[in-house]
C-alpha cells in the first residue's frame, strides 16, 4: 500500500506517489500517444486495482480528454481516491495572454475570478465529481493578479467545489518567494507542483526551501526530464516535431551523449540499491524533502510497477552526493 501524506496545512491526505495524465490525455503534444480512449482508459482502470489512488490531470491536457478519460475510473469509489486539476488555462474565451494552438484549440491563459471558478466547474462536470482534492493554478500569475486568484480559489473552497488548493511552475516567475508570500497575504497554499528532477539540482534546492519555510507540499512533475532520463533516448526523437519534447535541450542530438554519458555513471548505483535508472532518479527526489510528492507519468503497466519501487528506497547521504557529482558534470557540458 502506498504510503500516504498531509498536503501541506490543510486537513487532506494524498498518497505519496500519483499518477499524472499529461501523456495519456495530452493530445498532439505527446507524438507517441494513443488515440485510442478504451486503451487508455483500461489502463487507469488497472492502475487503480494495482493500488493507484491519486492522480492529477488538467482541463488542457487533450483540451478536456484526459478529464473525461480518468471520470470513467474514478466514479466507482471517488471518496477513497486523491483528485487534482488546473485552472486558467482554458479554450472558452479568448482573453488573457495566448499560450499556443493545438488541435484545433487556442488555449489563453487568464486569472480573472469569475474565469477561474468557471474553469472548476467544467472540470467536475467532466470529471463527474462533486468536489475536486487539489486545485491547482496552471503557470504563475503576476503579483497584481494573485489577489483575484485567491479569492477565486478561496470562494471555490468556500462552496466545498475543492479541499486546498496550490500553484504551479511558480519558477515563471523571477520572484517565486514573493509569489507564494504575496498569495498567504489572502489564504492557504498547500502545494508547488513544479518541475523538479537530477537534471535541475538548483531549481529543486530553490522550491525545497520555499516549501519547508512555510510547511508546503512540494509536488514534483517531470521526475525523469520527459523521459530522458528513462534511458530510452535515441536520436530520432529530437526529430519529432510539434511534441512537447522537441524543443528540451536534452533531446537535441548534440546532448543525448550527456543523457547517455550520466545514465552509466548512474548504473552502479542503480545496481547497488537493486532497481533501474528511472527508479533511482524518482528515489533521489524522495531524498530531497519529507514534503515531497512524487508525480510520475506512465502509460504502461510494467513502467508503473517499475516507478513505484522507488517508494521503497531510502538513499544514503553517499549515493545522493555521487547523483549530485554525476548530474552536475551533465549540465556544465550542456550546450
Amino acid at each position: 500500500m502506498i504510503q500516504m501524506m498531509q498536503i501541506g496545512k490543510s486537513n487532506v491526505t494524498a498518497p505519496k506517489m500519483i499518477l499524472g495524465t499529461f501523456a495519456l490525455g495530452g493530445g498532439t503534444s505527446w507524438q507517441d500517444t494513443t488515440g485510442d480512449d478504451a486503451e487508455l482508459v483500461r489502463f487507469l482502470q488497472e492502475a487503480r486495482e494495482y493500488g493507484i489512488t491519486g492522480f492529477d490531470t488538467a482541463p488542457v491536457y487533450g483540451t478536456g480528454r484526459s478529464e473525461r478519460l480518468l471520470s470513467e475510473v474514478i466514479r466507482k469509489d471517488r471518496e477513497k481516491l486523491y483528485v487534482s486539476t488546473k485552472c486558467s488555462l482554458n479554450w472558452r474565451v479568448k482573453e488573457g495572454i495566448m499560450e499556443y494552438e493545438r488541435d484545433g484549440k487556442q488555449v489563453f491563459r487568464c486569472y480573472r475570478k469569475e474565469e477561474l471558478i468557471r474553469d472548476c466547474e467544467e472540470s467536475l462536470r467532466r470529471l463527474k465529481t462533486d468536489y475536486i482534492d487539489c486545485l491547482i493554478v496552471h503557470r504563475c500569475p503576476e503579483l497584481d493578479q494573485i489577489g483575484e486568484t485567491m479569492e477565486a480559489l478561496e470562494e471555490l473552497k468556500n462552496r466545498e467545489l475543492i479541499r486546498c488548493a496550490g500553484f504551479s511552475n511558480i519558477l515563471g516567475s523571477k520572484t517565486p518567494e514573493l509569489v507564494v508570500e504575496t498569495a498567504l497575504r489572502y489564504g492557504r497554499v498547500d502545494l508547488l507542483q513544479e518541475k523538479a528532477n537530477l537534471l535541475m539540482r538548483k531549481k529543486v534546492e530553490q522550491i525545497r526551501a520555499i516549501c519547508e519555510k512555510h510547511d508546503i507540499t512540494f509536488q514534483c512533475h517531470s521526475p525523469l526530464e520527459r523521459g530522458a532520463l528513462a534511458g530510452k533516448l535515441h536520436a530520432g526523437i529530437a526529430t519529432w516535431k510539434n511534441d512537447n519534447r522537441s524543443n528540451n535541450k536534452w533531446f537535441q542530438e548534440k546532448n543525448i551523449p550527456l543523457v547517455l554519458d550520466l545514465i552509466e555513471g548512474l548504473k552502479p548505483v542503480a545496481e547497488q540499491y537493486g532497481c533501474s535508472v528511472p527508479v533511482l532518479c524518482i528515489a533521489w527526489l524522495k531524498a530531497q524533502t519529507p514534503l515531497m510528492n512524487l508525480l510520475i507519468g506512465a502509460r504502461r503497466m510494467e513502467s508503473l510497477k517499475d516507478t513505484l519501487h522507488a517508494l521503497e528506497i531510502d538513499l544514503k547521504e553517499d549515493a545522493v552526493k555521487k547523483m549530485n557529482t554525476l548530474a552536475d558534470r551533465a549540465v556544465s557540458q550542456l550546450s
